[in-house]
């Protein structure tokens, strides 16, 4: 699952697990999955009729080689991998069977993958974020993510993009037609072809290096009211027919 858990104490994980690697190759189901489903996807982009607003936001850093952050909901990742196909960076997620999959989409639309062990520490997420930064300027992850609850930060988004000294940015996507999984806790939206599909950017923000307990929730709540006004502004968007209301 993209996204990453709150940080906290536990075992330290293998630490050979490194950006651009995912668990060895296997002809098992779980590849599969993953290679299926981005070949579905790279067939459904080219029928979609995309449009980027606020795109400076991000290019304006990503174009400066400065380091970059983006986070979105659980439920909009189909989507905006595809995207931001062409861009380079690394999407986070967790280390779980459905991670996997979503690691091997993510390499499919060019990107790398770090997959965080569900125990990580913040002494082994140090080590895990410093090759990541030797390789990458730009991340990604889900906020909610792994598991939610639905549209809720992680206070984990926050330490990692103050650990990055990253400009973190909030995004969203939104289409008229699309395929909603509403039994799916993160209520997973598939665009349907032919629709009209626009990937919206927030105004970024850089986090403090230094943050105490109470900052840190501070900060959780600014960058979920952040990406919430986001995703509420891309939706009003597209029922307007590309006007900003």
């Amino acid at each position: 699952m993209v996204g990453i858990r709150d940080i906290g104490k536990g075992r330290e994980p293998d630490m050979q697990r490194r950006c651009n690697t995912v668990k060895p190759s296997n002809p098992n189901l779980r590849q599969w999955r993953g290679h299926l489903a981005a070949a579905g996807l790279y067939i459904l982009k080219l029928t979609w009729r995309i449009r980027f607003v606020d795109r400076r936001f991000y290019d304006d850093p990503y174009n400066s080689h400065k380091p970059t952050f983006l986070y979105f909901w659980h439920g909009k990742y189909v989507p905006i991998l595809p995207l931001l196909q062409g861009y380079q960076g690394c999407v986070i997620s967790s280390e779980s069977d459905r991670g996997d999959a979503i690691a091997t989409i993510s390499r499919r639309f060019g990107f790398s993958s770090l997959l965080i062990p569900n125990r990580a520490t913040r002494q082994s997420m140090r080590s895990l974020l410093a090759r990541v930064r030797q390789e990458h300027n730009s991340v990604g992850t889900a906020a909610d993510g792994p598991l939610g609850p639905k549209h809720q930060v992680k206070s984990g988004i926050v330490w990692i993009a103050s650990k990055m000294n990253a400009t973190i940015i909030p995004i969203s996507v939104a289409s008229k037609h699309k395929f909603v999984l509403s039994k799916r806790w993160d209520g997973l939206e598939i665009p349907l072809p032919f629709s009209q599909v626009t990937l919206m950017f927030g105004a970024p923000v850089t986090v403090p290096d230094t943050l105490n307990s109470d900052q840190l929730e501070q900060w959780r709540q600014q960058l979920e009211r952040n990406i919430l006004a986001v995703d509420q502004r891309v939706e009003r968007f597209v029922n307007f027919n590309g006007r900003r209301p």
